[in-house]
């Protein structure tokens, strides 16, 4: 797809990516015995989410031998379940959403455990919410100017998008979901949340760092104003769910974590990742504190 992509204008390299998409998952029968699923917890489109990670994949794919198959779930509940049905064998999920796909239930044997941890130009803690607002909003200026507006969340178990902004408002006294009309992105996705300020749908939005600079070509983005910033996380696990055979994960995680840096980069993950380095469960306590702070059960 990427030798393609010079040759195509912009209109049609959307379709064909539309129709790449659609043939990934819509490839019949059974998986065959060296066959393994990836999934992107749904942050970006369909279109969008696989021409970042095709590439990446098809990397993988040559140095290990072993055929990738893209699921895309249609919101984070989707994405929990197919990674606790087993159906997701790798998946790139934010903090939140991997502190409860890594904890295991009485009831269940399938589970995942993160094997690396995203880096950017700014470290594995570049990760952190923000409040946006239209810049020409004459009735919020500040903060503290929300309490009582209509505002859009990314959904209510998005890290960035939600609950880390939630934390951060209860310490400046506000209860996001008692002082404000919220309304959740349909699919939780970003973009959706930076329109519906745009367009004055909504007075403020809730979304993750990353988010505008990959929205520059669609709108003017120097009609967003960022309210505030919360404290920054752990960035986005890459997790392997547990039953897989050692030999086949252990060759597929050495495969991620040599991952060419220029090409991650080009991938355009949200955040500016650029690489990916070793990581285990516990580096995300920092999150599970917050999860607690706000009283969310994982």
């Amino acid at each position: 797809m990427s030798k393609i992509a010079a040759f195509l204008p912009g209109r049609a390299l959307a379709v064909c990516l539309v129709l790449a998409v659609y043939a990934e998952v819509s490839a019949p029968g059974a998986r065959a015995a060296e066959e393994l699923t990836f999934a992107m917890l749904p942050q970006l489109t369909n279109v969008l989410t696989f021409s970042a990670w095709r590439p990446l994949l098809d990397r993988v794919e040559k140095e290990t031998g072993i055929k990738f198959t893209m699921v895309f779930p249609k919101d984070f509940a989707e994405h929990m379940k197919l990674c606790r049905e087993g159906k997701v064998d790798f998946a790139y999920s934010n903090p939140v959403i991997y502190a409860q796909i890594s904890t295991r239930k009485k009831s269940e044997e399938i589970f995942h455990e993160v094997f690396a941890l995203a880096m950017t130009p700014k470290g594995t803690d570049d990760f952190y919410g923000l409040f946006i607002s239209r810049a020409d909003d004459p009735g919020i200026k500040t903060f503290a100017d929300i309490k009582g507006k209509k505002g859009w969340i990314v959904g209510k178990t998005s890290a960035a998008g939600f609950i880390f902004q939630n934390a951060y408002a209860m310490d400046k006294k506000i209860d996001l979901l008692k002082d404000c009309a919220l309304t959740e992105s349909p699919g939780n996705k970003q973009e959706k949340v930076v329109m519906a300020v745009y367009n004055r749908e909504a007075d403020f939005g809730t979304i993750r760092n990353g988010i505008l600079e990959i929205m520059t070509d669609r709108i003017d983005t120097s009609q967003i104003r960022i309210l505030a910033q919360t404290p920054r996380y752990p960035a986005w696990p890459l997790s392997a769910r547990t039953g897989l055979k050692p030999e086949t994960a252990k060759k597929v995680k050495e495969a991620f974590l040599r991952l060419p840096k220029e090409l991650v980069s080009a991938a355009n993950l949200p955040g500016g990742v650029e690489t990916f380095i070793p990581s285990k469960n516990a580096d995300f306590d920092p999150v599970r504190k917050v999860l607690d702070k706000v009283k969310f059960k994982y």
